[in-house]
């Protein structure tokens, strides 16, 4: 072999071998972005017409009212968003943390989080029986509450005070068991907070998207008015990059996949 054919031969080898390399990335990309779909696909296939469905999001939600800068109950103020606390009025499932928040920064929030006034009553997600009422470490607490017929699901509402109901409790969704926590109002410019979350059994457990969760009764109404919500907070601070709802599969959900804790 004379040595343009060497030169050719090893030319083409590494042809070949860039080829394969290029393949291989693009066998692997494919199959990662198949798996995240299927899981996301996975997670809206398990919820049948037997699973169980909130039939009130625990505060009463409504269109913004500029004339009050209210919508439903939650009132619109503006407060510190730059300390590492929270950084909107309502902080949808999956958003990530502040840099400097001191859950640790891009740590996804397991549990939709609405901001309040002090006062404000919280509202049973579903009919079913209280089975927890746990103190938490901010000094107020988390009413779980599971369905009817169900004991795979823990439906809750995080972080109230003021508590009406205790394990053992028979509630119907709608039904008024608690206000809003102040134990963060410090930051909040005088506001209260509080969560709902799903939390599914496992070994870890993990959360889930609980707009994915809605009763038909109430899903059309709850979604168009949380994508409302996160339009009219926009609008409200003047920054519309907030939210990043071309991404939300559901509206208040930044992602469709569990969340572990």
């Amino acid at each position: 072999m004379n040595k343009n054919q060497r030169g050719f031969a090893h030319l083409l080898l590494i042809i070949v071998f860039v080829m394969v390399i290029a393949s291989v990335f693009l066998a692997w990309n494919f199959t990662k972005n198949k798996s995240s779909s299927g899981n996301n696909n996975s997670q809206q296939s398990q919820i049948t017409d037997k699973t169980p469905k909130i039939k009130h999001i625990g505060i009463n939600l409504d269109d913004f009212d500029s004339s009050t800068n209210t919508a439903g109950d939650i009132k619109f103020e503006k407060f510190d968003t730059e300390s590492g606390g929270l950084d909107a009025i309502f902080s949808e499932y999956g958003r990530a943390a502040p840099d400097n928040n001191s859950v640790g920064a891009g740590r996804l929030n397991p549990q939709p989080t609405f901001i309040a006034p002090l006062g404000t009553k919280v509202h049973a997600l579903v009919d079913g029986t209280v089975v927890d009422v746990p103190k938490l470490y901010s000094g107020d607490y988390s009413v779980h509450m599971q369905a009817d017929g169900d004991d795979e699901l823990i439906f809750e509402t995080e972080h109230v005070i003021n508590v009406l109901v205790k394990a053992g409790d028979k509630v119907k969704a709608g039904d008024v068991i608690a206000e809003v926590s102040d134990y963060d109002s410090k930051n909040l410019n005088g506001l209260g907070l509080f969560e709902i979350g799903i939390l599914k059994g496992g070994n870890p457990p993990s959360h889930v998207c609980p707009f994915s969760y809605l009763d038909d009764s109430i899903k059309e109404a709850t979604l168009k008015k949380i994508t409302a919500l996160e339009e009219a907070w926009e609008t409200f601070v003047g920054d519309s990059n907030v939210y990043n709802q071309a991404n939300e599969s559901v509206p208040g959900c930044a992602t469709l996949d569990p969340i572990e804790g």
